[in-house]
């Protein structure tokens, strides 16, 4: 179970903010695969990214939705690659 979760994002706002909405939706929840639209749904609803030169809002939700996805593979035992690093894929 998901205990007192703090989800932040630098990036989303004018300063980094605390993804509450999306906290609150895995507070006392299951860590399984079936949590996880909720807590995404809840982290869209958190942030209301700007379009700049550096990255589009639709591309900083994006990156913020697979974050979260990828920390979810990366601590429940999934098997396949999360990572490449030094031009290798590695296993978290």
């Amino acid at each position: 179970r998901v205990r007192n979760p703090r989800i932040c994002f630098g990036g989303m706002a004018a300063i980094p903010q605390r993804a509450r909405r999306c906290e609150a939706a895995l507070d006392g929840k299951e860590w399984s695969e079936a949590t996880l639209p909720d807590a995404l749904a809840a982290l869209a609803r958190d942030y209301t990214p700007i379009d700049d030169m550096r990255a589009t809002a639709d591309y900083r939700r994006l990156i913020a939705h697979n974050l979260l996805r990828k920390f979810f593979l990366e601590t429940s035992g999934y098997e396949g690659v999360t990572r490449v690093l030094d031009g290798g894929a590695t296993h978290a």
